[in-house]
């Protein structure tokens, strides 16, 4: 929620397993058009480049930045097929792997787990936690996982669970009865909760009621949030309880968004002379330190704090500045605020959020018992930031009120730095709903000593019934209006409920419905009023006048009736009107359900029998981009309109993997109740035939493309299977074509890192994998396999297991030793081979990282692994099996069809009709041998990637592509990173050989692809964003100006430096990452001196150890978006293999010169070389754009440039052992 204002070696292992080409295989991007420059941004912290999340599944996503990023996938068991869904939504990417579809489908599990970006945002990525925070309800915790907190009165546990045991808990989980379909379990992402008066205070009506007698004495508010400053004047002898659930320890406010919270509630304004006093200043104020002191929490520290605030301290009402993102209601912490109202009358005021979105009133706001409240000015303008209703899924009203949320001055912590714009030493301003939502906790405090025995949800409606109309505004942007606690506790009458809702299901053609709404007098005297209805609501009232009786009440019926052809939603205010000014205002909101169709889903395997649990559908709205789950049989109720609708069918096969089909309805126009009924044997094989046999390895990928009317990123229904083991069908609905469908087969092929054949009569080819890390060289062996049981002493005893691979069927509940010492007993035995086959799943998928080190050990998996271990048990049995450590082929094939599924997917491919690119893989002495490859194929919108595997660096190859544009990637693990550089937009053109050099020498500077927002226009490498100047700046891009990501940041081990930035001479910021920063500055135009620093000291990075570079330019506001005028210099040396050139002769140096936004004219030009360091300098000699040097027989060379262009943009470079000589 936002300020409103099983080992250790499953980790160390990860990247050598992506390096094994044992388990990262990659989704389709969304991109477009291919960009030649695209660039990122960093998440929530992160440095540019990919980010990776470990999925509830265990499956981990490398998540790429960008406003369509590359997703990168390592299933958790890499030899097991997957189906994965993509899809944007709300500008978040999710990924969801089907094995999740039917606990999602049921409602178990909670789809933010699968919300990747929301994953990193909440620093949930594998980089800053080892374990992923559930929230479970009314089920077993999976085992493994660690309780973290306990709330019993809600019926929920937190738990934490480590990710390297994610795999083999999820296979636990959705094997168990508890979380079966029906079972009433909930699973839910532990979400990260972030926190969300001298006018405003008495612009409420304070002070009236200060006057009456009522300053909030006797009465407890409870405030959640970042702690309070205990010390400060404002609440002296004014705190009661206080709790800390951060884990700080204490209360103390670190951040100061609880103290200004605590301080507009209830503050006394003693440091202001009364000044800043706060609504309720003589109430006592609970204090629980839900949020750590940087504003964030989790919802389990929130429900604690609320069960400890209404229950244990029983305050009458509770201040949460907090919220977690819109939600229809349900999530659990705004089901806690039901449960505990209903349990301890409490009332729970709420912000309503700061995003300034349609229907984004944030949890817990959207509880139907909390006080939701938004923000308006001190002139009640309602705030642009300000979230507005109606609440998700039923369009209920809200925010239920609004009240003064800008600018507001309240109390600081002495000892912190402000978070706002100070206001002496002891006051700041801040803007929010978090700011406005105390000045409602605050009037209620002053009501509830009014009346002191009215619960929260009498409170709740009183409020609402008072408050002042706030002109222009609707009731889904203000709810009944802005507080008026003056009116409140003078007022005798108020309505009950606080506001009518109504839901009209389809069909509603003449549908009415009634709702009652009862006014109570606590006065003396009975009261007539005058009723009024607005006349955007289709309703209508049983009265236009009612009299309430004194110390009585009196009930009006509102009738709801469906309008013809109204769909839509419609918000309007009932106005009771009385004598001596008496108003009663309470907010309707009306919801005119569309036409609405059930869709029954029907899905048959190649047998044409019912495929129950082996299939799916994912069903997505065409028009409003939503996205539906369904099994066989279900029944969706879905809104009138165009879906597309992707089903998924397993059929079995004897011995052999099932095969997987791919049926697609493009584009079903819903107008009626429907059933649909996808036929896998509608199916025709997708294979793609390759002329070279060696490459017979890889991945197949299957990819339904569903582009939705919004314009943004299309879904993808992705299938991946093993080519050699794997049969792969596809078809669309016979007949059916659609312009918003495409069908892509993506293909990526080499050698496979293992090949295990059963021989004799019923030969057979076996899925098997390394367990754990390959052998160093490749294996080509001819062996006999037998069974040696479960590995024990007892199974190997009298077994001729010598020269031999030895065959074991494990059970899952072995521990990482238990199972290495069965590898152990192998060995001893004298095997050559040992193979693990599980007797379940959840091992398989948990264990495949491990790495036993006494043999070489394959683990088996699926239909063909079961039939060796069959046959093993009847005798020994003859298998062959090579084993390729890096591949030596290369093959990235990509084809698309636009409208439907050809009649005939399969293909035939000769490579003299590829695209041949000499591919060039640098490295540097110290550095490791190998780099993983990928790429993307820009093909039917999108970019499809494919398997990401490695190959030796220090070497040449030729690689082959399908023509077309490509963005291609090399990923290398050295150190405390993986480094990704990468190339976008590459064209390659039939018959037109290309080449590509990797990782050369020299790396420094590039203005290539830098940053990018999420969702948006690319952003350069330096740019303006309005009164602010942003860096990203990639410092060590290889000599072809390829972006390396992640560049240096700070906090890494290895990496120092800073980047700085001054304005007409003077210094504006240092920020200590190199090449990053976000600097303010003035709107006017001004010269500019941006200097950047990286040095980096490792074993593994013995060039450009250090870079140091400085740009001089003129920018100002006018700028904004745009690309500033940086000129670089990259040094393209002729260096080999090893990124070395020779000593002792003379050496000509090419020099890249390039302007970020556009091109260079260079006035000046001139290159220092130096061979000690930098210690001294001496002129190179130039001859146009090359640089003339001689070398000494051996060392270093460092390179120092100087540059200037006709616009008086300048740049000075130097890059410390930039390359080696070689004696």
């Amino acid at each position: 929620m936002r300020p409103l204002s099983h080992s250790g070696r499953r980790a160390a292992a990860a990247v050598a397993a992506t390096l094994t080409c044992l388990s990262a295989f990659v989704l389709a991007n969304g991109n477009g058009a291919a960009e030649v420059q695209p660039a990122r941004v960093t998440l929530a912290g992160q440095p540019a480049g990919s980010v990776t999340v470990t999925l509830i599944t265990g499956d981990r996503v490398m998540l790429g930045t960008g406003p369509q990023p590359p997703l990168r996938v390592e299933p958790a068991n890499p030899l097991a097929p997957m189906r994965f869904a993509q899809f944007a939504r709300h500008g978040d990417w999710y990924v969801i792997p089907g094995d999740a579809a039917a606990l999602l489908r049921s409602g178990v599990l909670d789809r933010e787990l699968f919300n990747v970006t929301g994953l990193v945002r909440q620093g949930y990525d594998d980089a800053r936690t080892d374990a992923l925070p559930l929230l479970v309800k009314d089920a077993k915790p999976p085992a493994g996982a660690r309780p973290m907190r306990t709330l019993p009165k809600l019926g929920i546990t937190a738990v934490s669970e480590p990710k390297k045991d994610a795999a083999a808990l999820w296979s636990t989980l959705r094997a168990g009865p508890a979380t079966a379909r029906g079972s009433g379990a909930r699973i839910w992402l532990n979400r990260r909760v972030h926190a969300a008066l001298d006018v405003s205070v008495p612009r409420i009506g304070a002070p009236t009621a200060w006057q009456a007698g009522y300053r909030g004495r006797g009465v407890t508010v409870a405030v959640l949030d970042t702690g309070i400053a205990a010390d400060h004047p404002d609440f002296a002898g004014r705190i009661g309880p206080t709790k800390d659930f951060s884990g700080k320890g204490s209360v103390a406010d670190g951040n100061g968004h609880g103290t200004h919270v605590a301080s507009t509630a209830a503050g006394s304004g003693a440091a202001s002379d009364g000044k800043y006093q706060g609504v309720a200043p003589e109430a006592t104020i609970a204090a629980g330190k839900v949020l750590d002191d940087s504003g964030s929490g989790t919802m389990d520290a929130v429900l604690a704090g609320m069960e400890w605030a209404a229950g244990e301290v029983g305050a009458k009402v509770v201040n949460m500045s907090l919220s977690s993102g819109p939600t229809d209601g349900t999530d659990p912490v705004s089901a806690a605020v039901n449960e505990l109202t209903n349990a301890t009358g409490a009332l729970f005021v709420t912000a309503a959020g700061n995003d300034g979105a349609e229907q984004g009133v944030s949890s817990p706001a959207t509880a139907d018992a909390a006080l939701a409240v938004g923000s308006v000015s001190k002139e009640d303008v309602p705030s642009e930031f300000s979230n507005r209703g109606p609440r998700l899924g039923d369009f209920a009203v809200k925010p239920d009120l609004v009240a003064p949320g800008e600018a507001i001055a309240a109390a600081r912590p002495a000892a912190v730095d402000p978070i706002g714009e100070p206001v002496g030493d002891a006051y700041q301003r801040l803007d929010g709903t978090s700011m406005a939502t105390p000045h409602v906790a605050g009037a209620a405090a002053l009501l509830a000593q009014q009346h002191p025995d009215w619960p929260g949800e009498r409170l709740k409606s009183a409020l609402m019934s008072t408050a002042a109309p706030v002109a222009g505004a609707d009731v889904f942007a203000v709810g009944a209006g802005r507080v008026d606690v003056a009116r409140a506790i003078s007022q005798a009458v108020s309505a009950v409920p606080g506001s009518v809702s109504a839901y009209l299901r389809w069909p509603n053609a003449g549908v009415t419905q009634r709702h009652a709404v009862t006014y109570d007098n606590t006065g003396s005297e009975p009261v007539t009023l005058d009723l009024d209805l607005s006349p955007d609501v289709p309703a209508t009232l049983s009265a236009t006048t009612v009299t309430v009786p004194a110390g009585g009440q009196a009930k009006v019926e509102l009738t709801v009736t469906a309008r013809d052809g109204g769909a839509g939603a419609f918000g309007g205010v009932l106005t009771a009107t009385g004598p001596n000014g008496i108003a009663v205002r309470t907010p309707v909101g009306v919801r005119q359900e569309p036409a609405m169709h059930d869709l029954t889903v029907r899905l048959l395997d190649r047998n044409g029998d019912s495929a129950g649990g082996r299939a799916s559908a994912y069903v997505i709205g065409i028009e409003n981009a939503d996205f539906h789950i369904a099994l066989d049989g279900d029944r969706l109720r879905l809104p009138a309109g165009s879906y597309a609708v992707h089903g998924y069918v397993e059929t079995p096969r004897a011995g052999q993997e099932p095969s997987r089909t791919t049926v697609v309805h493009p584009e079903l126009s819903l107008r009626d109740d429907t059933e649909i009924i996808l036929d896998a044997r509608l199916g025709r094989r997708t294979d793609i035939t390759l002329d070279e046999p060696a490459a017979r390895g890889g991945v197949s990928f299957a990819i339904g493309v569903t582009r939705v009317a919004d314009g943004g990123p299309p879904y993808q229904i992705i299938t991946a299977a093993d080519p050699r083991l794997d049969e792969l069908y596809a078809a669309t609905v016979d007949g059916i074509t659609s312009d918003r469908f495409a069908f892509v087969r993506r293909e990526v092929r080499h050698e496979p890192a293992v090949e295990l054949h059963a021989e004799g009569t019923d030969r057979f080819e076996v899925n098997a994998g390394w367990f754990g890390t390959a052998p160093a060289s490749d294996l080509r062996e001819e062996l006999t396999a037998v069974h040696g049981g479960q590995g024990r002493p007892e199974d190997l005893t009298g077994l001729d297991a010598t020269g031999r691979l030895v065959l074991l069927e494990l059970p899952a509940t072995l521990t990482d030793e238990e199972v290495d010492q069965r590898v152990r007993n192998v060995a001893a035995s004298g095997a050559k081979l040992a193979m693990l086959m599980v007797q379940s799943e959840p091992m398989a998928a948990a264990r495949t990282t491990a790495a036993p080190s006494t043999l070489p050990t394959l683990i088996g998996y699926g239909p063909t692994a079961a039939r060796l271990a069959a046959a093993t048990r009847g005798g020994a049995v003859p298998v062959r099996m090579a084993s390729h450590r890096v591949a030596e082929h290369r093959y990235e094939l990509a084809f698309g069809t636009e409208g439907r599924v050809p009649e005939r997917p399969e293909r035939t491919v000769r490579t003299s009709d590829l695209v041949a690119v000499h591919a060039a893989y640098h490295r540097t002495p110290g550095t490791g041998p190998y780099r993983a490859v990928a790429a993307w194929a820009q093909v039917a919108g999108i970019g499809a990637q494919g398997l990401g595997f490695p190959m030796r660096t220090g070497a040449e190859r030729v690689e082959y592509f399908t023509p077309g544009t490509w963005d291609l990637e090399s990923i290398g693990s050295e150190g405390w990173q993986t480094d990704e550089l990468v190339a976008r937009g590459v064209r390659l053109r039939t018959g037109k050989p290309a080449r590509v050099e990797w990782n050369k020498a020299v790396a420094g500077p590039t203005l290539r692809g830098c940053v990018q927002s999420r969702f948006g226009a690319a952003v350069p490498c330096v740019s303006r964003a309005g009164n602010a100047l942003v860096a990203q700046l990639p410092l060590y891009g290889d000599a072809a100006g390829h972006p390396r990501h992640p560049g240096p940041r700070s906090g890494s081990d290895v990496d120092t430096g800073s980047t700085s930035l001054f304005r007409d001479g003077h210094l504006v910021a240092t920020h200590p990452t190199p090449g990053a920063g976000r600097f303010e500055v003035p709107a006017a135009g001004a010269s500019y001196r941006l200097v950047a620093d990286a040095t980096r000291t490792a074993t593994w990075w013995p060039l450009s150890t250090k870079v140091h570079a400085e740009w001089t330019f003129r920018s100002s506001a006018a700028d904004d978006g745009k690309a500033l005028p940086l000129l670089t210099v990259r040094f393209d040396p002729a260096v080999d293999l090893n990124n070395t050139a020779p000593g002792a002769q003379a050496f000509a140096i090419p020099l890249r010169i390039e302007r970020q936004d556009g091109p260079a004219n260079i006035t000046a030009l001139t290159v220092d070389v130096s061979y000690d360091d930098g210690a001294t300098w001496s002129p190179a000699k130039m001859a146009g754009s090359r640089a003339l040097i001689h070398h000494p027989p051996s060392g270093f060379v460092s390179l120092r440039v100087k540059s200037a262009d006709a616009d008086g943009n300048t740049l000075q470079q130097s890059i410390i052992r930039a390359y080696q000589l070689s004696a």
